[in-house]
């Protein structure tokens, strides 16, 4: 059944839940501009305190950085935990179980149709911050190798999200609420050591060798680094092969988790 699932199979329900997507546009309106609004309020505040002679970031730093924060967010998003556990919880996984494609590369296109939706209502209003500040903003260092490795950041930053969330969304199989875990885990962790709050190169040493080490810098940090062009050639490829490395255990325990799941799964409905 799996093996039915082609190129054209996967188009087609990718097409569906564009469909679906589209009639909760006002949602998707408002969505967007909750994700610009709170970097706004960020690049604003750091801009406001007097830099120190330690810090690394000048204002044109935080204005782009905080400009590609939303975006980044947007593009590496991953709704699996909310989905799947509802699944779990109202029995409409037995329905999912029946198709011809395994459920989780459901989810995994449904958020890729949910993250482009979002992207065509956030880019509007990040191209108008845009105006307003770039003045302020260097991009005389973008060459097309830089932008080959920001868009290659994206990809694995999005598997790398994927790969947590989804690890943290099957333990519903035996957790009835896997939310409040993934609030702590994908969310407080995350906006701390992955460099939604606080750019992870303004870190001091020891926490910013700690944030490299650990996944959520990928997901958000690490693509506007390479974009900003703080990194050089070996430091990029040093941070894909620890974001690759930690999608790979993320994946095996995946894997690991759903065969013990559906093992113990029971619903009724769906």
């Amino acid at each position: 059944m799996i093996a039915m699932f082609t190129a054209d199979g996967k188009l087609a329900v990718l097409k569906a839940y564009f469909k679906i997507i589209l009639t909760y546009r006002g949602m998707l309106l408002i969505h967007g501009i909750r994700l610009l609004l709170l970097p706004m309020v960020l690049a604003s505040a750091w801009l406001s305190i007097e830099k120190t002679a330690q810090n690394p970031y000048s204002d044109s730093d935080y204005l782009l950085y905080y400009l590609l924060v939303p975006v980044i967010m947007n593009l590496t998003d991953s709704r699996i935990v909310f989905k799947f556990s509802l699944a779990v919880k109202d029995g409409s996984l037995n329905r999912d179980l029946l198709k011809p494609f395994p459920p989780l590369m459901g989810y995994l296109l449904e958020s890729l149709a949910n993250n482009a939706m979002q992207l065509f209502y956030l880019l509007p209003f990040s191209f108008v911050f845009w105006l307003f500040v770039r003045d302020r903003i260097v991009l005389s260092h973008l060459e097309p190798s830089l932008l080959l490795y920001f868009l290659a950041a994206i990809v694995i930053g999005g598997m790398a999200r994927l790969a947590v969330s989804g690890s943290i969304a099957l333990l519903s199989f035996w957790i009835e609420d896997v939310t409040t875990l993934n609030l702590i885990l994908n969310g407080g962790i995350w906006a701390l050591l992955g460099g939604m709050i606080v750019p992870v190169a303004t870190f001091p040493d020891k926490i910013r060798y700690i944030a490299e080490l650990l996944p959520y810098r990928y997901m958000l940090s690490f693509p506007i680094e390479i974009f900003s062009g703080r990194l050089a050639p070996a430091e990029i490829w040093q941070g894909f092969a620890t974001a690759l490395g930690w999608i790979a255990i993320f994946s095996i325990i995946m894997r690991l988790i759903w065969k013990r799941g559906l093992k113990t799964y029971t619903a009724y409905g769906g």
